[in-house]
């Protein structure tokens, strides 16, 4: 069990890199894993500072050696202790379906990040296909290790209620993007081209959503 998660903290989130633009920001990651896309910022030149938020206190410990400050504990409860105002992007990737309060949390984030300072969020969608497949024609919703019904997920969303989410917390989507997009050779992003964007919210899995804190 252990070795998985392992393997799931090392993950480097080039999508979410791709949306960060270059010079001296300083970002607040949730989740951040064993810190390897805060790296990557760093060496990019998109990043001057990253701070992280881990949970899992032996993945924390890895991520101290490659971020500036890793704070270790439940972010819907942990008492950060950061600078309001301060940071110039906030990461959450697949982190606000794991929360009880989702909402709460952007307001704890929001206070943390600078005015026209930016969010970006990966969220996976329950619109999926295979989803409703399961749901309509087979009356089944069957959890499993990862992806959509991940067994650890509490919260889901479409990608219209993942717009609303930010857009009723006072922030402005600047773009969101189905995470295929990231991938040429995929055929759902093939599919998504030749069917002029029709069947996206039928073929993405996840969303990542770059908002502006207005």
């Amino acid at each position: 069990m252990f070795e998985k998660k392992k393997t799931y903290f090392n993950n480097t989130r080039v999508d979410i890199i791709n949306l960060v633009e270059k010079g001296s920001n300083r970002i607040l990651e949730i989740g951040c894993g064993a810190g390897n896309t805060g790296k990557i910022l760093k060496l990019q030149g998109k990043a001057s500072e990253v701070v992280g938020v881990e949970k899992v206190s032996e993945i924390a410990e890895i991520a101290k050696a490659v971020l500036d400050k890793v704070v270790c504990g439940d972010v819907e409860t942990a008492e950060l202790s950061l600078s309001k105002d301060y940071f110039d992007y906030v990461i959450a990737s697949d982190v606000l379906e794991h929360l009880y309060d989702p909402w709460s949390l952007i307001d704890k984030l929001r206070i943390y990040l600078r005015k026209g300072g930016y969010i970006i969020a990966s969220l996976p969608n329950i619109r999926n296909w295979k989803i409703l497949k399961g749901l309509v024609l087979k009356g089944q919703w069957e959890y499993s290790h990862d992806g959509v019904l991940d067994d650890t997920h509490l919260r889901f969303f479409t990608k219209k209620s993942m717009i609303r989410l930010f857009q009723s917390k006072g922030f402005v989507v600047t773009s969101i993007v189905p995470k295929f997009k990231y991938d040429v050779g995929n055929r759902y992003n093939i599919l998504n081209r030749f069917t002029f964007g029709l069947l996206e919210d039928f073929i993405t899995t996840n969303y990542i959503i770059k908002a502006k804190n207005a």
